[in-house]
């Protein structure tokens, strides 16, 4: 599938998508806020799904792309979400790290999983930058342009994550050509959690693509 642009989630590092590399695939794995805009393949995780989508609706050249446990846009009460945001924006610049990594592992979505993070790898700020600046509920929505993205897609959740595999079927709805995969028995992380059979169906996306 040629070079593979992979476009981290939220606490994210590039070595995450090693795993990749040992199978095989050559990954390129830009910062956030410099998504090249053409390419073979790209791939969002999670926040890096919500920018992947803004980037090929605002006219991002790429052959194909892989949307991981991702939304079209947000649906609930926004005033809430936002809320919840500045509630973990304060914690993560401000708290003591090994209890905000604990509370924020603990978070139903994950299923358990967890990645060890240390915080010597990230800055506080940028972070705390990221949940007011491209959550969900502050990101303008796209919902009414994502039928521009003609590429082919292939879209995956978890099967424990319900609302990303709701989120899967909208995006089946509303794209072109867009194919699902549900990783039975994996939560949010589903990457992490099912390494072997995300490459397999990376691999087979690529070939059918």
């Amino acid at each position: 599938m040629g070079m593979i642009t992979a476009l981290h989630g939220f606490l994210g590092l590039p070595e995450d998508w090693d795993f990749l590399k040992r199978a095989g695939f050559e990954v390129n794995t830009p910062d956030l806020s410099e998504i090249p805009t053409e390419g073979d393949t790209l791939l969002g995780y999670s926040l890096g799904g919500r920018l992947a989508l803004r980037a090929l609706v605002n006219g991002a050249k790429y052959r194909r792309a892989v949307i991981v446990s991702s939304a079209i846009s947000f649906e609930g009460d926004i005033e809430q979400r936002r809320a919840q945001d500045e509630y973990w924006a304060g914690r993560f610049e401000r708290g003591e790290w090994y209890s905000v990594m604990r509370d924020w592992t603990a978070q139903p979505i994950f299923g358990g999983h967890a990645l060890p993070r240390r915080e010597a790898d990230f800055d506080r700020t940028e972070l705390a930058r990221q949940l007011r600046e491209w959550s969900p509920a502050a990101l303008p929505s796209i919902a009414d342009r994502v039928g521009e993205i003609t590429i082919p897609v292939l879209w995956i959740a978890g099967s424990r994550d319900t609302k990303y595999v709701a989120e899967g079927h909208r995006a089946v709805a509303a794209l072109t050509n867009c194919r699902l995969w549900i990783a039975e028995g994996a939560a949010h992380r589903v990457p992490w959690e099912r390494p072997e059979e995300f490459a397999a169906q990376l691999r087979g996306f690529a070939e059918m693509t």
